[in-house]
């Protein structure tokens, strides 16, 4: 009976937490956008919940549960990423489901989680949706406008620390590149700092460093795997000038071939310049020592 109570009075005291946290992140926003998550060793299955921001999310917390632990409590226009060991788990969202905390209880919500994959699970809007398992494809435009949940510590006895293959730091249109430009002089404002601080990080704990020079779809395919493989020429120069051991990292191009945004078709040209801004990304990923 005390330890049933004891928890209880921590998902009042979570519920209570993130009500005014979300207060907070509306005001001043939380402070770590979406980072594509890397792969995980074939030891683990990775799982990526989020709620979207739209206009259609309904009110309250969506209270994350796996197999009937407390891992978090999601907040409108937030993602919580966790690993646990491959197999059978129940999982899932609930609505504002205090006081019965129906998460708690549920042994319905069965997923089979297979190691070394990826899985993108979209909270529920309705009472009755718990367990909505969505593509990646799908999935990464809907995460690119969220941030990471990690005001509350997850009490799930079944997730575990991931065991990540490798790390990526994603460079945005916001610091990088406006659409057509790769020279280091079009670098914008606050993106030469975000490029060294990564650079630190590399030089101590990366044992390879690939960076990836990503493009919109405006123009041809060729064009633009020429105009990616610049970008990433660019981000990795300046690595290297900031510590990168040059052996140790090279450039490649994606092109226009892995595009995160979404709904940009039947649009002007110069509004599909501006709606397919994050398609414009140099990504940097770095693998252990």
């Amino acid at each position: 009976m005390f330890k049933f109570s004891k928890k209880i009075l921590f998902l009042a005291l979570a519920a209570t937490l993130v009500s005014q946290a979300a207060v907070s992140a509306e005001s001043e926003g939380l402070k770590t956008a979406y980072q594509a998550v890397p792969d995980v060793a074939n030891s683990q299955a990775q799982v990526v919940y989020f709620r979207t921001a739209d206009g259609n999310v309904a009110q309250g917390n969506a209270n994350v549960y796996i197999d009937g632990e407390f891992q978090t409590a999601l907040l409108a226009g937030t993602y919580t990423t966790f690993c646990v060991k491959p197999g059978s788990h129940v999982l899932g969202s609930w609505l504002a489901d205090a006081p019965q905390y129906k998460g708690k209880q549920d042994k319905q919500s069965v997923v089979e989680l297979d190691g070394g994959k990826t899985y993108f699970l979209r909270a529920g809007e309705t009472q009755g949706e718990v367990l909505k398992l969505v593509s990646k494809q799908e999935a990464t435009p809907l995460l690119m406008q969220t941030r990471l949940q990690d005001i509350l510590l997850s009490r799930a006895s079944a997730v575990v620390p991931c065991q990540n293959e490798y790390k990526d730091y994603v460079l945005s249109s916001d610091v990088l590149f406006d659409f057509g430009k790769s020279d280091e002089s079009n670098i914008k404002a606050g993106g030469r700092d975000a490029i060294s601080n990564i650079a630190k990080e590399l030089s101590q704990n990366s044992s390879k460093v690939v960076v990836v020079g990503h493009t919109d779809p405006i123009g041809s395919a060729q064009s633009n795997l020429t105009l990616g493989l610049k970008r990433a020429d660019t981000v990795r120069s300046l690595l290297v000038s900031d510590g990168v051991n040059v052996e140790s990292a090279s450039a490649t191009t994606a092109g226009s071939k892995e595009p995160v945004a979404s709904g940009c078709e039947g649009l002007s040209r110069s509004q599909k310049i501006m709606c397919y801004a994050p398609d414009r990304r140099v990504v940097i990923r770095s693998y252990a020592k």
